[in-house]
C-alpha cells in the first residue's frame, strides 16, 4: 500500500476527517447537545439574568462521569464569555484545604473586572487589595477571607455593572470549607440583588449534606440531574451534527444501533459519531453498514476504556469489592458485597476509600457503592479481569 502522506486517496472516505464535528472525549464540547435542552435552559436563564443585571438562582447539575457536566459547564461559559460576562472556574480539590487554589483564581477573576487592580476600582472593599502583581487579599489568615472574598467580587460586579458567572465542577471532592463559605456569600450577594452567578456540577451525591441540614443558600440551589440520553436525545446528538456539518441523513437503523449500543451513555455516543462520520460511504447518508464497521472500531475503544478503568483498581481487597459490586449489578449495599468477599467493614473500609477516591465507585446512598460509569458491571463480568 501507498504512503498515506503520498497518495491520499488511501484511507480516505466519504466526508473529511478535518471536518469531522464529533469529539469523544471527557470535559470536550461536543459538536451538539442533544437530550440536554432543559439543562442548557436553566443555564441560559442564568446567563441572561446576569447580563441584565440581575441575580440568578444557582444550578447544580449532577451525574455519573462522561454523562456532560464539565464539557456543558465549558460550554456555558463560552456562550457568556460572548455576551460579555466575566467567567472564573474552580476544579474543586478535595486535598485543597486552605482555598489556596480557589482563592488564586478568584482573585484573576478580581483583576479582570478591575483592570490595572488599584484605586478607585478596589477602593471600598473588604479584604481585597492592589499588590504589585494584582490584587491580593488583605490577610489570608483571616479563616473568613474566602468567603468575603466572595463578597468582593460580588460587589465588584454589581460597581462595574459586569455580570459574572462562576463555575464550580467536581463539587463532590469540595468539602464544607470551599462549597460553605462560596454559597454563604453568594447568596447574600444574591438577596443585594448583585449579578454573580453559581453553576456546580458532579457525582450524584454531590453537595448532599448542604441540602440534608436544610442551610438556608440551598434554597437558591437548583438540582439538575443529568442521566444517559434516551433514545431520542441519542438521534439528535448524531443526527444533527450530520445535518448541519455535511448535509447528510443517517438512517433509523443506524440511530437505533448507536442508542442499542452505547445505553445512551453520552461519551460513547460521541465514540459512534465519530467513526460513523470517518468510515462513511456515501457522502449524503449513512447507511447500515456503516454502522457496522463502525461498532468494530467503537468496541475497542470501549474496551480500552473499561480496562484502562481496571488497571487503575488497586489490587487486592479493592479487586475483590469491584468483582462482586459487578455481580450485583452494578450497585449494592456494602453489607451485601462483604458476604460474597467474607470480609469484615473495617478490614473493607480502606479499599472502598481507594475506589471512591480514585472516581472507579461512588456512593449512591449510605452504606452503598456503585460504579461511576455505566456499563463497567458487565465488561468486569464478561472478561473476568479479576486476579488468579
Amino acid at each position: 500500500m501507498p504512503n498515506p502522506f503520498d497518495d491520499l486517496s488511501v484511507g480516505s472516505h466519504a466526508l473529511s476527517a478535518s471536518a469531522n464535528p464529533f469529539r469523544p472525549g471527557m470535559g470536550r464540547i461536543p459538536p451538539d447537545f442533544g437530550g440536554r435542552e432543559d439543562a442548557l435552559l436553566r443555564a441560559r436563564i442564568v446567563v441572561e439574568q446576569l447580563s441584565a443585571g440581575v441575580a440568578p438562582e444557582f444550578v447544580l447539575y449532577r451525574g455519573v462521569r462522561g454523562v456532560g457536566k464539565t464539557a456543558l459547564l465549558a460550554f456555558v461559559r463560552q456562550r457568556a464569555r460572548q455576551l460579555g460576562l466575566a467567567t472564573i472556574h474552580v476544579e474543586a480539590d478535595r486535598d485543597d484545604t486552605e482555598l489556596a487554589r480557589a482563592t488564586d483564581v478568584l482573585l484573576r477573576g478580581v483583576g479582570e473586572l478591575a483592570p490595572g487592580s488599584g484605586p478607585p476600582g478596589l477602593e471600598g472593599l473588604a479584604v481585597v487589595r492592589a499588590g504589585a502583581d494584582g490584587p491580593r487579599l488583605r490577610s489570608a489568615a483571616d479563616p473568613g477571607a474566602f468567603e468575603t472574598l466572595v463578597e468582593d467580587l460580588a460587589v465588584l460586579a454589581a460597581r462595574t455593572q459586569r455580570g459574572v458567572l462562576l463555575t464550580i465542577d467536581e463539587v463532590h471532592e469540595a468539602g464544607d470549607v470551599l462549597l460553605g463559605p462560596l454559597l454563604r456569600a453568594a447568596h447574600r450577594a444574591a438577596q443585594d440583588d448583585r449579578p454573580l452567578g453559581v453553576l456546580l456540577s458532579g457525582l450524584p451525591t454531590a453537595a448532599e449534606n448542604l441540602f440534608d441540614e436544610g442551610q438556608t443558600y440551598t434554597e437558591r440551589l437548583a438540582r439538575v440531574d443529568l442521566g444517559l440520553l434516551d433514545a431520542a436525545g441519542t438521534a439528535e446528538a448524531i443526527r444533527r451534527p450530520f445535518a448541519r456539518v455535511a448535509d447528510a441523513s443517517v438512517d433509523d437503523a443506524v440511530v437505533h444501533e448507536v442508542h442499542a449500543a452505547s445505553g445512551g451513555y453520552p461519551w460513547f455516543v460521541q465514540l459512534w459519531g465519530e467513526a460513523l462520520w470517518d468510515l462513511a460511504t456515501d457522502p449524503g447518508r449513512i447507511e447500515l453498514p456503516v454502522a457496522r464497521a463502525a461498532g468494530a472500531r467503537v468496541r475497542v475503544r470501549v474496551d480500552d476504556f473499561y480496562a484502562t478503568r481496571w488497571r487503575r483498581v488497586p489490587s487486592g481487597r479493592a479487586r475483590q469489592l469491584v468483582q462482586a459490586l459487578a455481580e450485583q449489578g452494578g450497585q449494592a449495599a456494602m453489607g451485601d458485597l462483604l458476604e460474597v468477599v467474607d470480609i469484615t467493614h473495617q478490614a473493607a473500609s480502606p479499599a472502598r476509600r481507594a475506589l471512591l477516591d480514585l472516581g472507579i465507585c461512588w456512593a449512591p446512598g449510605r452504606g452503598r457503592l456503585a460504579f461511576s460509569v455505566p456499563g463497567f458491571e458487565r465488561w468486569v463480568l464478561s472478561t473476568q479481569p479479576i486476579d488468579a
